[in-house]
This record gives structure tokens, sequence and C-alpha cells, in this order.
């Protein structure tokens, strides 16, 4: 037997010499040499691509040669080519049989390729635990070098100098960096799964996923909308499509497919929390309020709704500020105008009504929330537009000792202080609200 094997290496051998001193060899020869070469314990695999390498030169239209070719080029991970070959392969009417184990290796080969995708994003999760636990801790550093060292060792060693971290700003920077490399070379592999199998909706999920890490968010939108083109009724791919939808600004698409996930589950709070965000942002006021509405119905402690409520009756109240100004404007030329004079006063006391029924919806949201600055603040402001002083200067006061750099805060506090009449508070708090 081993005898036999020695002659088969020598006429392997023997041919390629052949091949070197011809222009030409027989079609059969290169296929035979080939198969031969394949069929030992351990081919010369770099032998056999230069074989076919030149046989492809010489029979530009051989199934069979273009099928080795591939096949060869899968076992030496070399992905593409292996698929440009496959390709040149189906041109020419390859054998059934061929076709078969094509695809099998093209199936294969997205496995393994799509895998180790996940593998590289997933040590993202170790790097992250040990930043965690450095970070709490600075002297349990050493104990984590050695495994930074292994997770980075396939980058370039230059960038990453482990053993040369003092701090944790300066280990910040190259977990953020190794993070990064990790899902870039991640993202690598599921765009090649993507060439591998375009019909499989996987590694366009997980590409959209990557490349949002790495902020490439036209990508990542394209990805999960070719995800969603292939997969439309995944409930994980319509909600992963809505938010990077909602995160670009995509309001007129994100409606759509907000649309879709709420016929899956009309009572979805999530579903029609986002919804309403959307529909405010395309300044369908009517139609927010009543999903809000519908939301609180449903769960009286939605604090969120309640807040983003308390913001459009805010943004009505500036509405109608504006309008007050342009009314008075004409009031200067034509004092006499009972119409404008009328409107003027129902657009006062529907400004009223909408302060009041965002103090009502801010106050809740304290109730739910007591630690809520941002609540606290446009509170305040209620307050002083409605001659609340005391309220005011109440909540105001509670919210700068608990953000004394709250610049906006000191200065509704002044303006409460001054209609109090307490001019030295008022100045003192004016001075914060002022300084750099």
């Amino acid at each position: 037997m081993r005898f036999f094997k020695v002659v088969l290496i020598l006429f392997f051998l023997f041919m390629l010499n052949t091949c070197s001193q011809a222009q030409q060899m027989p079609k059969s020869a290169y296929k035979s040499s080939v198969k031969i070469e394949l069929g030992l314990k351990n081919p010369n695999y770099n032998r056999v691509l230069e074989l076919l390498e030149k046989a492809i030169v010489d029979y530009p239209d051989d199934a069979e040669i273009w099928f080795l070719l591939g096949k060869v080029y899968g076992i030496k991970h070399r992905t593409k080519e292996m698929l440009e070959a496959f390709a040149q392969a189906n041109k020419f009417s390859p054998e059934k049989k061929q076709k078969k184990e094509m695809k099998e290796i093209i199936d294969d080969t997205w496995v393994v390729t799509f895998n180790r995708g996940v593998e590289y994003a997933n040590r993202v999760n170790k790097v992250e635990r040990y930043a965690e636990e450095t970070f709490s801790n600075w002297s349990d550093y050493p104990i984590y070098i050695d495994s930074l060292q292994l997770l980075s060792s396939e980058f370039t060693a230059s960038n990453y100098n482990w053993q040369n971290c003092t701090s944790n700003a300066d280990l910040a920077i190259l977990l953020e960096k190794l993070k990064q490399d990790l899902y870039t070379k991640s993202l690598e592999l599921y765009e090649l799964a993507i060439l591998l199998d375009s019909t499989r909706y996987e590694g366009f999920v997980n590409g959209a996923f990557a490349s949002s890490k790495l902020n490439q968010s036209e990508k990542a939108l394209g990805y999960f909308k070719k995800a969603y083109e292939l997969k439309p009724d995944d409930p994980n791919v319509l909600n992963n499509y809505f938010a990077v939808l909602l995160n670009n600004k995509k309001y007129e698409e994100a409606l759509t497919i907000s649309e879709e996930i709420l016929k899956k589950n009309p009572d979805d709070l999530n579903a029609l929390f986002n919804q309403a965000v959307i529909l405010e942002n395309l300044g369908r006021e009517q139609e927010t309020m009543a999903l809000y509405d519908k939301i609180i119905k449903q769960d009286p402690n939605s604090k969120d709704v309640y807040f983003n409520r308390a913001l459009l009756y805010l943004n009505k109240t500036s509405q109608i500020a504006k309008e007050l100004i342009a009314l008075r404007d004409s009031l200067e030329n034509n004092p006499q105008a009972q119409a404008l004079i009328d409107r003027s006063k129902r657009l006062i006391e529907e400004q009223k009504t909408f302060f009041n029924k965002s103090e009502l919806d801010f106050k809740k949201v304290l109730e739910l929330a007591p630690d809520d600055l941002e609540t606290m603040r446009f509170l305040g402001y209620c307050y002083i537009n409605q001659e609340k002083t005391d309220e005011a200067i109440e909540v105001l006061e509670t919210l700068t000792r608990k953000e004394p750099d709250n610049k906006e805060a000191w200065g509704y506090l002044s303006i409460a202080y001054t209609k109090k009449g307490l001019a030295e508070k008022a100045k003192e708090a004016e001075k914060k609200a002022q300084e750099p």
C-alpha cells in the first residue's frame, strides 16, 4: 500500500513536469492528475491549484475543471474565488452530481462562515465583561491581560499594548478599538455569508447588527430592509427593522412597519407608543393624542406617555404664543378691532387650558418617578406660566439642589423669585444661570 502511494505521487509530479515543458496537456490528463492527488491522505493543494489554474487557461469552457477548481478553493477557504469558479462551472452544463456537490459545499461553507461571524460578535461580550470587572476594581486588571491578548492576537499586535495600560482611561481606548475590530471581522464574515446565499435572511439581520455597532447606519438600514423582504413575518426582523428606521428618522417607512407590527398584536403597548412617537414627528398631533389616550387607558402608569403628552400640550402653548404675538401687532394698528380682541381672549384661555393639562401630566410623571429631573424643570416652567409662583419655587429649588449645574432651572428660578419679589435671590439665581 505504501509503495502504491509513492507511485501515485511520482505520477502526479511527472505530469506536472510534463505540463511545464509542453504547451498544453490533454484535458483528461489534467483531471486525472488532480483527482489522484485529491484522493491522497494529505493532498498538496497548492500543486493542485497550480495545475487547475493552468487547465482553465487551456480549457476555459470545461465545467468539470471549473468545478474541481472551485472545490479546492473552498478547501483553501478562498470563498469568493470558490463562488466564481462554481459560477463558471454552471455556465457550461455540469453533471447533475457536480451541481449537487457544489450546492452542498456552498451550504456547508455558509454555515461555517455565518457561525464564525457569530463567534467574533460573541467575543465582544467577553471584552465587555472584562471591562466591567476591571473598571470596578483596577487591581484585577493583570488577571485579564492574557485573555485580552488572546482576543486581540489576530489583529496588529502594535495596536494592542495591554501591558502598557496604566489606568482605566488607557484601557477604555484599547477595549473600544478591540470591539470595533471584532465587529468589523464579524461583519466581513456575515457579508461573505450573504455572498454565499443571499436568500437566507440571517446573514442580513446579523450583518445589520454588526453594521449598526460600527456606526454604519445606511448599511444597517439596507441589510434590515433586505431581511424584512426575505422574512416579513418574523417578529424580530420587524422590530429590529422598525428600530433602525426610527433611529435614522425614516418616519414614513417606520410607520408602515409599525402598522405591520400592530396587525400581529394590536394591544402591544410598546408598539402603540412607538407609533405615537412617529405620528408626532410627522406632525399628526390628533392621531398622536388619540394613541396616548388609548395607552393610558390600558396602562395608567405609563410615565413616558404622560411625559410625551405633556410636551405636546406645551407645544400647543408655544404655537398659541406665536399667534398672540401676531394678534398683538395687529391690535397696535387697530386697537378697536373687536374680532381681534375676542380672538386674543379665546387664545389666552386655550393657552391656560394647555398649560394646566401639561402640568397635570408632568405631576403624574413625578408621582411615578419622583427623581425625574427633566420633568421637574418642565413642571417649574408650567407653574411660572400659570402664576403659581410658590409651587414653581418649590419644585425648582428641589431641582437645583439635585442638579446644581442646571442653568435653565436657575433661569426659571430667577423668574419665579422676581415674581415673588425676592430680588436678592433672583440676582443670585440669575448669576448661576449665566455661569460658564
